[in-house]
């Protein structure tokens, strides 16, 4: 998902959103697919991208919406791996529909907390998932695609005051991943055989990617804070305190974890085993967290909306303990971060900074569409249940006939970055026989064909058999 590649050296300073490979391999993988929509279709989407209304969420219409997005969101993926000209973000910028995902991924956001938990009520004994995962997933689709087009500086200026919704967002889904243990009372359901189950557990797995993407966009909007309206940095400093909440992060690490035989995994867009070559690597989301703090304490612009009071003092300090020669060595920038943290030590005073005059926007998404749905929440769900609830068969299939071309393996291929069976680094070939096996060199392959022969026999044999069934 969403892939950029980061050049792993002391001077560098800008890191991508999600990193998959090397060079080598993203070219490899272009090469098989070139499009996943043509330049034509996807200038088209964008140009004619319109917000979408609440209601219409799960009907024929609405699938067609989610298609073009998801779509738009493959071919970004593709361009950035392919390192090609990324003209998805492009046409985002040149058409000024940034905003429009915002919107989308707010309103989703509502739409889980407001109209989510009455369907529950209408009828807690769901016959199928599949609605409901792409409603999910619709928000996570949204900030994919908005972490892709934000990576670069000229999206900021087409955002206006939409930035401000979008920080509020941020640091909300953010605050989630932190939170992990604050469920909602209905999510108290615990019956392994129920739909629903599996859907709050999709829920949950899908929130957490989206909170993780959003520490990349909070990293965007301060590093860009300077093409943004002035009260952006206000929200992120004095109303937020983003600051704050990254060092919360670097302390608890919400990216790593041990998995039941006690191996360390890291989250990068899915959790995925840490590889022994990688041990003591900040991974890209913590660099994402570290580049963030660097720009929203280091800017000058920042003093005037950051006072340095004995709380957030002591709070920051405690950074210095984790700016070892390890983080040092692979992010040299954060040296500065490490000085400055020095000097607020020894000075030990309250930041004296002038506070700036602002004159504070209000975010308008979210509350325009709370004040547009206000005492409909009820209707609106009694409206959807009958989409969602729905046990006709053929609108399923007319459903998922829409999405069908979304959801092709062989794209999905295209974009997906593959592991050597044996040595789990990048992978450039394919087993010819089975499809299935992936490795980085003959060698390897040669190596594993002792193991993979039994398995990829059984697999082309269980495909022939499927095929003479058909």
């Amino acid at each position: 998902m969403s892939p950029r590649i980061p050049i792993m050296k002391l001077f560098v300073y800008k890191w991508s959103p999600l990193v998959c490979g090397v060079l080598y391999i993203v070219v490899n993988m272009s090469s098989r697919m070139e499009y996943i929509i043509s330049p034509w279709e996807a200038e088209a989407y964008i140009e004619n991208l319109q917000i979408s209304e609440m209601e219409d969420i799960g009907t024929k219409g609405w699938f067609e919406f989610h298609k073009r997005l998801v779509l738009l969101s493959q071919q970004s993926v593709l361009e950035i791996n392919a390192l090609r000209e990324e003209s998805i973000k492009e046409w985002f910028v040149s058409f000024k529909k940034i905003p429009i995902l915002i919107y989308e991924a707010i309103q989703i956001d509502i739409w889980k907390h407001k109209v989510f938990p009455l369907l529950i009520e209408i009828d807690a004994e769901l016959k199928n998932t599949f609605i409901l995962f792409t409603i999910f997933y619709h928000e996570n689709i949204v900030i994919s695609l908005l972490e892709n087009v934000l990576f670069h500086c000229e999206s900021a200026e087409t955002i206006d005051d939409s930035a401000l919704d979008l920080v509020d967002y941020a640091v909300k889904c953010v605050s989630v991943v932190l939170d992990v243990k604050g469920v909602e009372i209905y999510e108290s359901v615990k019956d392994s055989n129920s739909c629903l189950e599996e859907v709050l557990e999709k829920k949950k797995e899908l929130e957490f990617d989206i909170g993780m993407r959003c520490v990349s966009i909070l990293r965007y909007l301060a590093e860009f804070s300077d093409n943004l309206p002035l009260c952006v940095l206000s929200r992120m400093l004095a109303t937020h305190d983003v600051p704050y909440l990254l060092v919360q992060l670097i302390e608890s690490r919400p990216w790593g974890k041990e998995n039941e035989e006690g191996e360390n995994m890291i989250y990068n867009a899915g959790w995925k085993k840490e590889k022994s070559s990688e041990e003591g690597k900040i991974c890209k989301i913590e660099g994402q967290v570290w580049f963030g703090l660097r720009e929203l304490l280091l800017n000058p612009k920042c003093a005037p909306y950051y006072e340095i009071t004995e709380h957030r003092l002591s709070h920051l300090l405690k950074l210095q303990k984790y700016l070892h020669e390890t983080v040092l060595d692979q992010i040299s920038p954060l040296i500065d971060l490490k000085r400055w943290l020095s000097y607020l030590s020894l000075s030990a005073s309250q930041s004296k900074a002038p506070r700036g005059v602002n004159v504070e926007l209000m975010p308008q998404i979210k509350s325009s569409i709370v004040e547009k749905y206000h005492k409909k929440w009820k209707k609106l769900a009694k409206h959807q249940s009958k989409f969602i609830y729905k046990s006709d068969v053929e609108y399923f299939k007319n459903a998922a006939a829409i999405l069908s071309d979304a959801y092709d393996f062989d794209k999905l291929d295209c974009i997906d970055a593959k592991e050597c069976f044996l040595c789990h680094e990048p992978a450039v070939k394919r087993c010819s026989k089975c499809k299935n096996a992936w490795y980085c060199g003959r060698e390897c392959q040669v190596k594993d064909w002792a193991k993979h022969k039994v398995v990829c026999d059984n697999i082309v044999r269980k495909n022939m058999e499927s095929k003479q069934k058909e």
